[in-house]
């Protein structure tokens, strides 16, 4: 798939840094695509043209650094700003920001990606009529930034069956990956749910898409797989010990990896 990106607008800090914009669709620029629609927020309002995408501290360290500054690098020829963001006892994280006003515009005016909330996130048309290779690499991009892969105690044994979660606020959304899941022959299921919250006093609804089993996680592994160690490391375990134990992090995943 080609793009008209005749009008998109170079600033002159654009032009300065010799930013490129992407002419056609790639595995690459469909995975980075998920991983914006996942942790990532566009920003595009009073002349601030900035994407920003989010990450734990420490879990997402390498991914970011080494993984998604070089899609960015690839396609864009910019390197991402990476900084650490403190929020004292909630915790911390990285972003990376991109301050590109042809980059933004690109996301926003070609590609169809929501400027500010992403209360309606919708699955681009055109990664439906895409074929595998593109559509593996979106989900990808999506999985590994906003979904998480757990194992959970079944017939009293304890936490060998693996489940990849994709849990969202917006159930057209979820609705949209489970028709996609469904295109390239995989098998899933929707759990509503809802959370409260005391502090706020308020009950929070969500929708999740499922992938549940063994057969399905490995085919996911062969045909999609991960990019993040966060996500790889637990896969591996359980690899190895036929269970995850329950918040493994990359540090224990590495600890239990190394013994014999």
């Amino acid at each position: 798939m080609k793009f008209n990106i005749k009008d998109i607008e170079f600033s002159r800090y654009d032009k300065w840094r010799n930013i490129k914009i992407p002419e056609k669709l790639t595995p690459e620029l469909a995975e980075l695509i998920g991983i914006i629609m996942g942790d990532g927020n566009i920003t595009m309002k009073n002349q601030r043209y900035i994407i920003t995408i989010f990450g734990d501290l420490i879990e997402d360290s390498d991914y970011h650094q080494n993984y998604v500054t070089t899609l960015f690098k690839n396609l864009f020829n910019i390197n991402p700003l990476l900084k650490k963001k403190i929020f004292g006892e909630k915790g911390n994280c990285r972003i990376m920001i991109t301050r590109s006003k042809a980059i933004t515009s690109f996301f926003v005016n070609i590609i169809g990606l929501p400027n500010g909330k992403k209360d309606f996130l919708r699955v681009p048309k055109f990664i439906f009529k895409s074929d595998k290779n593109i559509i593996y690499k979106f989900l990808r991009g999506l999985a590994d930034t906003d979904f998480t892969i757990k194992f959970k105690t079944r017939y009293g044994k304890k936490n060998y069956y693996p489940i990849i979660i994709g849990n969202f606020s917006c159930k057209e959304f979820v609705n949209n990956l489970k028709n996609l899941l469904k295109k390239i022959n995989f098998h899933s299921h929707i759990e509503n749910r809802k959370k409260y919250d005391k502090k706020r006093n308020k009950i929070y609804r969500t929708s999740a898409v499922n992938i549940v089993g063994i057969k399905n996680t490995k085919k996911w592994m062969k045909e999609i797989g991960f990019a993040n160690k966060r996500h790889i490391m637990r896969y591996n375990v359980w690899k190895k010990l036929g269970y995850c134990p329950p918040y493994t992090n990359i540090r224990k995943a590495e600890l239990i990896l190394k013994k014999r």
